[in-house]
């Protein structure tokens, strides 16, 4: 359906996400053709056909992707329901972008991934992060080599004194998990990406939830405390088959002054930060070298256009199915080690 016509695009889930990320995204692309939104919600989903002018609107998936003949579909539905509408929208044709975190388990993101190679389908994930021009910059000045071999790698990731009160981010059935697998997994990722993919075989965690212990916590979700299923604390420490580390620490009520760079890295040659700082050692001297940066733009639509670009180009999205896989196997591995209080082996 793509040579040289416009591609059929559907978004899955009218939230947050599948609006201000996906369906506004599109509306700014050439050559696509928003033909329809579903949610659940179906009130949800007309509002959102209504304010971009969508002519389609459903309220069960199957439906949609029975009526048309897609070519692309964003799912932007709670976690739990990822690998289902994922693999339903690869057998009826589609190539999806799904919104993070992939799925609930490494197992689930096996699972789609298999379903996207069986079916000679693309796939990628909305994780605008990867469209910042600062992670591009580093990832190829350690590609290059300059900070020589990567040894150690810290993470840290999270809001200042606010849990995320819209949606399912505090039920552990429909996320799978709290401030680990809906926020830190931007960061993660995008460490994961600039270091060059390793391969995790060990995690330790450890999870808390320190709003169930608060004076007055801030609560601004419809519900009380007893709703509250899931972590606004994670921290975890990954082991890759090369011998190289990483540190986690990812936090929804961070105080204000605690606020620290987001990713830190450590090589032979120098340390890098995000935001881009590069500082390379010279004998017992330590040069910046951090390049002048002006291109800011929109990191989400970055992401959306190469994967509307890869499809219609036929070439791999920028997130590849191994980091896809990696990173959900070591947040499943800090969770594991979290409740079993030991170190989770990856893989094995």
């Amino acid at each position: 359906a793509l040579i040289g016509g416009f591609m059929k695009v559907a978004v899955i889930g009218c939230g947050a996400q599948g609006r201000g990320g996906h369906v506004a995204n599109y509306n700014k692309i050439n050559d696509i053709d928003l033909v329809a939104v579903c949610d659940v919600n179906f009130e949800q989903a007309q509002a959102v056909a209504m304010e971009f002018g969508i002519p389609y609107v459903y309220s069960d998936y199957r439906e949609l992707l029975d009526k048309h003949n897609l070519d692309l579909v964003s799912v932007c539905t709670p976690h739990a329901f990822h690998r289902d509408q994922t693999v339903d929208a690869f057998e009826a044709g589609a190539n999806v972008i799904c919104e993070k975190a992939l799925a609930v388990s490494s197992i689930e993101a096996a699972e789609m991934i298999a379903a996207c190679k069986w079916h000679k389908k693309k796939m990628s994930m909305g994780l605008q992060n990867r469209g910042s021009a600062e992670g591009r910059i580093l990832k190829q000045f350690i590609d290059e080599g300059g900070l020589g071999k990567i040894y150690y790698t810290r993470v840290v990731a999270g809001h200042v004194m606010d849990i995320p009160g819209y949606s399912v981010f505090h039920k552990k059935s429909l996320s799978g998990g709290g401030v680990l697998y809906s926020t830190a997994v931007h960061n993660l990722d995008l460490a994961n990406w600039i270091i060059g993919d390793p391969t995790p075989v060990a995690a330790m965690g450890t999870i808390y939830q320190k709003v169930r212990h608060m004076k007055n916590p801030l609560i601004s979700w419809k519900g009380t405390l007893g709703d509250f299923e899931t972590e606004d604390f994670a921290a975890g420490y990954i082991r890759f088959e090369n011998d190289s580390g990483l540190s986690i620490e990812s936090n929804w009520l961070t105080h204000p002054w605690k606020v620290r760079p987001q990713i830190e890295i450590l090589g032979d040659y120098g340390t890098a930060e995000i935001p881009l700082k590069i500082y390379v050692d010279q004998g017992n001297q330590v040069f910046d070298r951090t390049p002048k940066i002006t291109e800011s733009g929109n990191h989400f639509f970055e992401v959306l256009k190469d994967f509307v670009d890869a499809v219609r180009e036929d070439r791999t999205p920028i997130v590849k199915f191994s980091q896809m896989l990696h990173v959900q196997q070591m947040m499943e591995g800090i969770y594991q080690s979290a409740e079993t209080g030991k170190e989770v082996l990856i893989g094995k």
